[in-house]
């Protein structure tokens, strides 16, 4: 996309298929653009008047104009649409071939086929969404849990855009203070007192820094939460992975190191999406390929924000069930490790009081579903309204906060109020790319391309 487009060439009107490909009921069909409704007319003959908001029946013609579905349209008048120009939605039945058949028709009576996540370009070009928001409209298409959703939900509303506008505005009154300050100069006048100022950076600071320590949960939430199986060779990983996906989606075999790789699946349990993987029996060993599988399994349970430590109690004793759990603390502090006991079918008479803390699994249902609901019962989603989802927003947060404790520093070492000035000026430079206020067009087209044609 060239760098341009955005702020010179909106004067072309794109169109797509904006459902999913496929046979279905409906096919619908976007136009928008300043020409939307003149292209409309050319493709859709209708005996009704065109009104704004208005779903009219008619006749969509091909590019040769014989009829191709009867079908309805509806007019969204600009600047009261999704993009804020005119935008011309059409509603026809789902045959692949209609839908290939009335995007060729809109083309020829010229429409240009919109690029990915053009129509939301144009949306946050016209000022109807602003970056953070614009954004959150990709994640609510993908949003496959209710925790998901409901993060994305809340980001397309402004809860995150709000936020940062306020944070903006509070550094840009200091701002305008420093760099008030350097015009009288000579002077030596202060016009605010340096510990209020260091109160206010401390504040800003302190708030960017608790919505950063949010990101790893809200990434979690939006992508899923990793939940990593980890334990000796047959200690019954496998066999969980299967029940907890309702699905023979792991090989299964009483011969040790079955599972030579990490196997990952995606599972959703209430309102949440689970990024279930399963590895590498852990034990000494001298097979190459196997002690490669289990190096994999150790760099999973590093990235895991929880952990299930299976343990036979027939092969394993509690000193070594405690020993795992150690060892998996230690290679991830920030992971909420969970004992599970497995096989319980098979103990018969068997102590396990002297286990650690744990939770029980045989075959039969209950203990599965108590451990579904143990599992979910864990997942804490940190307080507060915002919650950073997105790696492009941390990113941005922890380079405000850099910018933040350096214009600290200065004010604590009285350094000159330009080196402030400056510092705040990146700061706020920073905060202001979550939203898109100061933003290169570079970026746009890489966020705006790994949306979907048609959105």
């Amino acid at each position: 996309m060239p760098k341009d487009y955005l702020w010179g060439v909106i004067s072309t009107t794109i169109a797509a298929v904006a459902t999913a490909r496929g046979i279905g009921a409906l096919t619908v069909i976007r136009l928008s653009g300043p020409n939307a409704l003149g292209i409309a007319q050319k493709c859709f003959a209708t005996r009704s008047n065109w009104t704004p908001r208005r779903a009219l029946l008619g006749s969509f013609q091909d590019r040769l104009g014989r009829p191709l579905d009867e079908a309805l349209a509806t007019w969204f008048q600009g600047p009261a649409s999704f993009t804020g120009e005119d935008v011309v939605e059409f509603g026809l039945h789902g045959s692949p071939y209609i839908a290939a058949e009335a995007l060729e028709a809109l083309l020829a009576a010229g429409a240009v086929l919109a690029a990915p996540g053009e129509f939301t370009q144009r949306a946050f070009a016209h000022g109807k969404l602003d970056l953070a928001q614009a954004e959150a409209v990709g994640d609510l298409i993908a949003a496959e849990s209710r925790a998901g959703h409901e993060l994305a939900l809340k980001q397309l509303k402004g809860n995150v855009s709000k936020r940062m506008a306020e944070l903006r505005q509070q550094l840009m009154d200091f701002a305008a203070l420093i760099e008030l300050e350097l015009d009288f100069v000579e002077e030596d006048v202060e016009f605010a007192r340096r510990e209020d100022l260091i109160a206010l950076l401390d504040s800003v600071s302190n708030e960017c820094i608790r919505m950063r320590s949010t990101f790893r949960q809200g990434q979690a939430m939006k992508e899923g939460i990793p939940l990593v199986l980890v334990g000796a060779p047959n200690a019954g990983k496998s066999t969980l992975l299967n029940r907890l996906l309702r699905d023979d989606r792991a090989l299964v075999s009483d011969v040790p190191g079955t599972t030579r790789d990490s196997v990952e699946e995606r599972f959703r349990l209430g309102d949440l999406m689970f990024r279930l993987i399963d590895t590498a029996g852990i034990r000494e060993t001298d097979e190459v390929v196997e002690r490669m599988g289990i190096e994999r399994s150790w760099a999973k349970v590093r990235e895991a924000h929880m952990v299930l430590a299976l343990v036979d109690p027939l092969h394993s004793n509690a000193l070594e069930a405690q020993e795992l759990v150690d060892r998996v603390r230690e290679a991830n502090p920030e992971s909420d490790v969970v004992l599970l006991l497995t096989k319980g079918d098979t103990w018969g008479s068997h102590d396990v009081s002297a286990y650690p803390e744990h939770l029980a699994m045989s075959p039969e249902p209950g203990d599965l579903e108590a451990l579904e609901r143990h599992l979910e019962s864990r997942v804490q989603i940190p307080e507060g309204d915002v919650l950073i989802a997105n790696a492009r927003h941390a990113e941005a947060l922890g380079a405000s906060i850099d910018a933040l404790q350096r214009a600290r520093e200065s004010l604590v070492l009285g350094t000159s109020g330009e080196l402030v000035a400056y510092d705040l000026r990146d700061a706020l430079r920073h905060l202001g790319s979550i939203t898109g206020e100061v933003t290169a067009d570079d970026l746009l087209g890489s966020i705006f391309g790994r949306f979907c044609i048609g959105k």
